[in-house]
């Protein structure tokens, strides 16, 4: 599942260091860790103890896109980003709030970000969460806007307090998304803060039918 967040902070890096998780977030996995878009693409299975399958995808791995930078990213001089828990202020490698935020987000590392965020809302069967967006970057509300209006396959859940006030009034991309869903698009609103979400959220321990089926036909003995 990837997540894609505008803050700066290492939330997620922290939580999922707590719970056992795994972050692919475009880093290498050896020290010094260094910044490639190719890191995206890879992933983490568990290999098998005898040669009969080539192992199963590890769970708890998660994509991270940080569009707006982190606070552990430093650009070097040779324009390479490293990890680096402490950057000094000419390094840091982040989209600071300001005008120029737009044409910033279409320079690496923020480009291979933005290009993945613009990818996943095209994507048939996808359901895109949005938690604690005010949809006040016009770089990312206006493809998500665009993907409501013409991707017939996309679910869009709006979670924010004031939600419904905000369809109310005349608020921007608040007011276009209300239009569409009225109009029956895929779109929801749920009216709530970030720890009464979290409750409603199902804790999915085991397996959809499907891919309980598919575990079951997997560890089926084979005929030698």
């Amino acid at each position: 599942m990837p997540w894609r967040y505008t803050n700066y902070d290492l939330c997620f890096e922290r939580a999922a260091g707590e719970l056992g998780g795994i972050v692919l977030d475009g880093f290498s996995f050896a020290a010094p860790r260094r910044y490639d878009p190719r890191f995206f693409s890879y992933d983490i299975i568990r290999r098998s103890s005898s040669g009969d399958n080539l192992g199963d995808y590890l769970e708890g791995v998660f994509l991270l896109y940080k569009l707006h930078g982190s606070v552990n990213w430093a650009r070097t001089e040779s324009g390479a980003i490293l990890e680096n828990i402490e950057p000094r202020p000419e390094e840091a490698c982040l989209i600071y709030p300001a005008s120029g935020k737009y044409q910033q987000s279409f320079t690496q590392p923020h480009l291979e970000s933005m290009a993945q965020y613009l990818a996943a809302v095209r994507e048939p069967n996808t359901c895109v969460l949005v938690v604690g967006f005010g949809f006040n970057d016009d770089h990312l509300a206006e493809p998500l806007l665009a993907a409501a209006k013409s991707n017939p396959h996309l679910r869009l859940i709006i979670v924010d307090p004031g939600s419904e006030a905000n369809t109310k009034s005349d608020k921007g991309y608040w007011t276009q998304f209300s239009e569409i869903a009225a109009q029956g698009e895929d779109i929801w609103f749920i009216a709530a803060d970030f720890d009464d979400f979290a409750q409603m959220v199902p804790d999915l321990k085991s397996l959809p039918p499907a891919d309980a089926l598919m575990k079951a036909i997997q560890n089926l003995p084979r005929e030698r």
